[in-house]
């Protein structure tokens, strides 16, 4: 007779295999912790190194600026370009950014440029249509990647009519603005770019080694403002219209850092900071200036034409530069005001300290 035994299957499962516990909520909490603290430390390295490449890039925009203006002046017998030279009813203002655009190996956006084609006064011409498509054209070398504003804006003409217009982080050195020269069209500033300026590297006494021909600096949002917070945002990215112009009494609060009193008298506020490549002498075209240090907790200033842009950046700590010898700098926002100042005069016969 056959017997045959049955076991529960419990039996089987118990010989067979070890039995399996979940994580516990404890444990999961721990795990999530732990992964949350190693992203805390990795976020800010990625970060880094990330700035620190595009730091990197934009060093190369200024070496590769540098490296046009010494071919420019090699093509045109030691001359710079400059921001204009008369024209007619307004300085005929193509910017130095313009001129050195056949030797950033542009020469297909130099082709939509002709030069000989009068611009107009800003303030009662519109630009004119042959021109249009090249002043929206963003110049990829002209742009810091660390600034996160957009590459072109809308420029409201005289008539009313709107056109596209690219900016740029780069400008010319107008001069240290201590000799108060600040419109670019009405007298000889100490720095190297200004209408219907001719100089040359012998003009530069203080030596290229010392006198810096670029800077960084942001740009702005577009638009204007009637009233904006006392804060580093809005004196980053926009520039006061002093309520009686760029005077002695404005000056001097900016000298002393009296920020208070820079907001209090600005009429307006002003979002057009380096937004347009094409032209030089304009409230929003690239020449720069040394009044204040890099990134200045006192806004730039811009009434009518004159203008104050001082350079500031995206990056921590200070601004880009380019000096005349082709070299780049990163002078950082501590740097001594008064070697500053003497790094923009081309012959103020300053000894120029570390920088």
């Amino acid at each position: 007779m056959l017997c045959l035994s049955v076991r529960p299957v419990s039996s089987y499962r118990s010989s067979g295999a070890t039995s399996r516990r979940a994580f516990t909520l404890v444990e999961l909490l721990v795990v999530i912790a732990i992964i949350g603290v190693l992203v805390g430390l990795l976020l800010p390295a990625v970060q880094a190194a990330r700035e620190a490449a595009r730091r990197m890039s934009c060093s190369n925009n200024m070496k590769q600026i540098g490296l046009g203006l010494h071919n420019y002046a090699s093509a045109y017998r030691g001359q710079f370009p400059n921001a204009g030279y008369p024209g007619i009813g307004y300085i005929n203002d193509y910017s130095p950014m313009a001129k050195l655009l056949p030797f950033l190996e542009q020469q297909n956006l130099v082709e939509l440029v002709d030069f000989s084609i009068q611009m107009g006064h800003p303030g009662k011409d519109d630009l004119p249509v042959e021109l249009h498509e090249a002043a929206g054209k963003a110049v990829p070398s002209f742009l810091c990647p660390s600034d996160p504003e957009q590459a072109t804006h809308i420029l409201s003409m005289p008539s009313g009519a709107e056109v596209a217009i690219a900016g740029t982080n780069y400008g010319m050195n107008h001069g240290s603005g201590m000799d108060n020269v600040f419109h670019p069209s009405q007298a000889e500033p100490d720095g190297l770019c200004w209408s219907n300026a001719r100089i040359r590297f012998a003009s530069i006494l203080d030596g290229t080694s010392n006198t810096l021909v670029f800077a960084e600096t942001i740009r702005g949002p577009g638009g204007s403002a009637a009233d904006l917070p006392n804060n580093l945002v809005t004196s980053q990215l926009y520039r006061s219209s002093p309520s009686n112009g760029i005077s002695d009494s404005i000056l001097a609060a900016a000298d002393n850092h009296d920020f208070d009193t820079v907001f209090a008298d600005a009429s307006s506020w002003n979002g057009q900071r380096h937004a347009y490549w094409l032209r030089g002498c304009v409230p929003d075209g690239p020449l720069v200036n040394g009044r204040m240090g890099p990134n200045s907790r006192v806004p730039d200033f811009s009434y009518r034409s004159s203008k104050i842009n001082s350079a500031r950046s995206n990056h921590t700590g200070g601004a880009m530069t380019t000096f005349a010898d082709g070299s780049v700098h990163f002078i950082t926002d501590s740097v001594d005001i008064e070697v500053w100042h003497a790094l923009w005069t081309r012959s103020g016969r300053e000894v120029a300290g570390a920088y």
